[in-house]
């Protein structure tokens, strides 16, 4: 049965969503595709909160034209709904949409017809307890506390389960997924997880201590971090938002959620041909001289 009704997310802010928007319009009004389009929402303070749930939108497909931020805003909205989501990309990286931008007219009418397969990604549920009232988070790459605008590196001690783990002075901590091993957590130093993997990363970021590296763990594992009373204060993130501030008192628990999410791809689309492309790791990697000799 091939798909009837979408909704698209597009970041209009990206130089060739115009383009990229026509181009899918025209394909979907060609095939008489019911469409509902929103604007993703810009960085701005509390935009976590300001995430409108789309869930009860009735969809057969959900597409996010941009890049992976707009996916991760996509799958935050449509979270628990089960509607697979398949990514264009029209942004930098892309490492888990499916489709290139320039590739829409080409590549819709497959999908259409259902000719993709669907990755269940991992997700995360955090909770910050020792407030008023506790907070709680949801991610698809990462969960993390960070220094923020406090000038001092924070004091963070970590426990797995029921077992103490350790303690770090650093900017702060990251808890990702597979799908988040390619972000923030590979900037700080840590491993590439297939998402094929039922694990968890805890990466330090800048750690005092050379002997704090990133650490796999099961999935079914908790992870728990919280301030020591000699730290400074910290902010809690998740996929880049900010959901609360942290202080010593506060106790963030992150474990793995039971909302997976529904990435839709083409079924030539291979994670490690995406990794090999994406981090150019094609050819020797050596830079060619600049003249005939070396």
């Amino acid at each position: 049965m091939k798909i009837r009704k979408v909704v698209i997310i597009i970041n209009t802010t990206k130089s060739h969503a115009k383009q990229t928007g026509a181009a899918l319009k025209a394909v979907l009004d060609r095939e008489r595709v019911a469409q509902q389009w929103i604007e993703t929402l810009p960085p701005q303070r509390n935009l976590y909160q300001r995430l409108a749930d789309l869930r009860d939108l009735k969809a057969d497909l959900v597409i996010a034209c941009g890049g992976d931020g707009t996916l991760l805003q996509t799958a935050h909205r449509f979270r628990g709904s089960g509607i697979p989501i398949l990514g264009i990309n029209i942004g930098y990286l892309g490492f888990i949409t499916s489709i290139p931008g320039n590739r829409v007219r080409q590549e819709m009418r497959r999908v259409l017809n259902k000719e993709f397969v669907i990755s269940h990604r991992t997700a995360l549920n955090l909770e910050i307890l020792g407030r008023k009232r506790p907070v709680t988070g949801w991610a698809l790459n990462d969960a993390l506390i960070v220094r923020g605008d406090n000038p001092r590196l924070i004091n963070i001690s970590a426990r797995v389960g029921d077992r103490p783990f350790t303690n770090y002075r650093c900017d702060g901590l990251i808890v990702a997924t597979p799908t988040g091993s390619t972000a923030y957590s590979l900037a700080a130093g840590g491993p590439i997880i297939s998402p094929e993997c039922s694990v968890l990363t805890i990466t330090p970021i800048c750690p005092q201590s050379l002997t704090n590296r990133s650490v796999v763990v099961n999935s079914t594992e908790q992870v728990e971090m919280s301030l020591d009373a000699t730290s400074g204060p910290g902010i809690v993130q998740v996929d880049g938002m900010t959901i609360a501030r942290a202080t010593p008192e506060s106790v963030i628990r992150v474990q793995i959620s039971g909302d997976s999410v529904p990435i839709a791809f083409l079924p030539e689309i291979n994670y490690y041909d995406t990794l090999s492309e994406k981090l150019k790791w094609r050819g020797d990697g050596l830079s060619k001289p600049k003249y005939g000799y070396a």
